[in-house]
C-alpha cells in the first residue's frame, strides 16, 4: 500500500501533530458479495471495521517516521464468531491456530496458497478502495465466514506480520463449494 499520498498531505501531517484538537482517524468500510453459480445471491454493506493499535503504529511509523511499508498487504477472512478488538494482534489472532479461526487451504480453493492482495488504485482523495481488484475467495466447502481483516502476511498460516484492521461480519455468510466471497474493504483517513 502506498502511504505516500497521506505521507504529502500538510493536513493530515497537521492533525497527526495536532491530534487533540483535529482528531485524525482512520475508518475503514467492508462490503461483501456472495455468488454462487455465478449469480449475486447478496450483497452488503457489513459497516465500519476495528483498526488495531498494531495497525494504527505501524501506518503512524510509515507515514511520520518514513518507515519503509511492505511491498503488499493481503485480505484475510475468518470462521470463527469473534469481535476483532482494537488490542489484537497477527501473532494472537491470525494463523491456523490463531483466535480468529483464519480460513486455510481446506476452506477455499482459490487463491491456493496464499491470501489475497489488497489492490488499490490511486487516489487523489483521503480514501482508498479495492472495489476495482475485490479480494475474492472461492470456497472449498461449507463453512460460516464470520469476517475479514487486512495484515501483511501473505501465507494462511502466518502470524509475524501487522494485523492493521479486522471486521466480524453483521451478517455471517453460510458459503458452500464453489461459492465466491468478494471482500472490498473502503479506508478513509479524516480529520473529522
Amino acid at each position: 500500500m502506498d502511504l505516500t499520498k497521506f505521507r504529502d498531505n500538510a493536513d493530515l501531517r497537521y492533525a497527526a501533530k495536532h491530534f487533540r484538537e483535529s482528531g485524525i482517524a482512520f475508518h475503514g468500510d467492508v462490503f461483501t458479495h456472495h455468488y454462487r453459480r455465478g449469480e449475486l445471491i447478496h450483497f452488503c454493506n457489513q459497516g465500519p471495521n476495528t483498526f488495531t493499535t498494531e495497525g494504527m503504529a505501524r501506518i503512524l511509523n510509515i507515514v511520520f517516521r518514513a518507515q519503509a511499508t511492505e511491498s503488499k498487504i493481503y485480505v484475510g477472512i475468518f470462521k470463527n464468531n469473534v469481535t476483532p478488538a482494537v488490542g489484537d494482534t497477527a501473532a494472537a489472532k491470525l494463523g491456523a491456530a490463531g483466535t480468529y479461526g483464519e480460513c486455510q487451504d481446506a476452506d477455499y480453493d482459490s487463491p491456493a496458497t496464499n491470501k489475497p492482495e489488497y489492490t488499490i488504485v490511486s487516489t487523489s482523495t483521503a480514501s482508498c478502495t479495492n472495489a476495482a481488484a475485490a479480494a475474492s475467495f472461492t470456497m472449498a466447502g461449507s463453512i460460516t465466514v464470520y469476517g475479514a481483516f487486512l495484515s501483511t502476511i501473505a501465507a494462511k498460516t502466518g502470524t509475524t506480520g501487522t494485523l492493521f484492521c479486522a471486521k466480524a461480519f453483521t451478517t455471517p455468510r453460510q458459503v458452500i463449494d464453489n461459492d465466491v466471497l468478494a471482500v472490498t474493504y473502503s479506508i478513509t483517513a479524516t480529520t473529522s
